[in-house]
């Protein structure tokens, strides 16, 4: 039955429906007092289009015509057969009430998951100061946890590069992982120096309110059209790599989660990438993945990308992709998400 039908469509539907289950009750029940179990059929369509209080009107209208049907057909026991299917119709309104109530969580989680994927992962990646990107994001089998990038031009005329991940998993994790996404993209508007930016985002994180053991890891890079170097900082993230040797760029120093202290302090790193092809920021949903016990890993994800390195950066990011659900068991239990930077022709 359509489910865009009217509020008085509905109505009329359940009305003709208990008063087609009496009718039939009276032509037949001589030969079977069992029909009116039927009235279940209008009680349930209460239940799912009305809730709960729908299906208790439509339950004492179903006891209440059941009750006139014994004035006119006797039935035997009638007190022990009323309380029997009393007890069948108001099962019936609770079980289907709880149905529908959950189906629409369920929709209305679903939206709200597709919502913050779109806003997590864009499907459109803006045009970077002499740089071509490319993305891959695949959610994990909870529809959604707490992987993102943001790609954007800093104020000096930079690109700019952040690639996060929150601990957790679930909408929890993805509600946090729009937050921080969101503070990030604010502060880019006004610096693109990585260390900055982080620690930033981390005194965002701490002066959460009611927040609790939320903790991010993330990567920011820093490519400025014409230089031969990267500058980057990190969070308890894996470091990005360099492209074609797939060697990961040097870290100096120690690296905290986003979230572990209130005072955070983080120091920029600069790597020369001169004669690279660019670099590779990802998740560690794209090396945990596994295949019954073996897991992908760095070297896993390596042997990937390195036959794709001369090719353009979407491309590699979208064959990677595929290259790694092909290999791994689906559904997938964590975000799949990665990242390619490559310096455009001429920059």
């Amino acid at each position: 039955m359509p489910r865009d039908l009217s509020r008085n469509a509905r109505i009329a539907w359940i009305v003709l429906a208990v008063f087609a289950v009496f009718a039939a009750w009276l032509l037949v029940a001589s030969a079977s007092s069992g029909i009116a179990f039927f009235y279940s059929l209008p009680i349930g369509l209460a239940a799912w289009w009305f809730g709960r209080r729908g299906a208790c009107f439509a339950v004492l209208a179903s006891v209440a015509l059941y009750a006139i049907g014994h004035l006119l057909h006797h039935v035997p026991h009638f007190g022990l057969a009323l309380a029997i299917r009393a007890a069948f119709f108001f099962a019936v309104a609770a079980t289907a009430s709880w149905v529908s109530e959950r189906l629409r969580a369920l929709e209305h989680s679903a939206e709200e998951l597709e919502a913050i994927r779109a806003a997590l992962t864009p499907t459109e990646i803006p045009d970077l100061a002499g740089v071509e990107a490319g993305a891959a994001f695949v959610p994990s089998e909870l529809g959604v946890s707490g992987d993102f990038y943001l790609l954007t031009n800093g104020p000096d005329g930079s690109a700019v590069a952040i690639v996060g991940d929150v601990v957790g998993h679930g909408p929890e994790a993805a509600r946090l992982a729009t937050f921080i996404r969101a503070r990030f993209a604010a502060f880019a508007a006004n610096t693109s120096d990585p260390a900055e930016l982080l620690t930033m985002a981390n005194a965002a994180l701490a002066d959460r309110p009611g927040r609790r053991h939320e903790l991010v890891s993330a990567v920011c890079v820093r490519l400025l059209p014409g230089d031969e170097s990267v500058c980057w900082a990190r969070a308890g993230h894996p470091p990005p790599l360099r492209l074609p040797q797939l060697d990961e760029l040097p870290a100096d120093g120690s690296t905290f989660l986003l979230g572990a202290e209130q005072r955070l302090e983080l120091e920029n790193t600069e790597a020369s990438i001169a004669g690279s092809e660019g670099l590779l920021v990802y998740t560690d949903g794209a090396t945990d993945v596994r295949r019954g016990k073996q897991m992908f890993g760095l070297e896993g994800l390596r042997g990937v990308i390195a036959p794709l390195t001369g090719l353009a950066a979407r491309v590699i990011a979208g064959e990677s992709e595929r290259a790694i659900l092909a290999w791994a068991d689906r559904p997938i239990r964590d975000d799949l998400c990665l990242v390619v930077l490559k310096p455009r022709p001429g920059r």
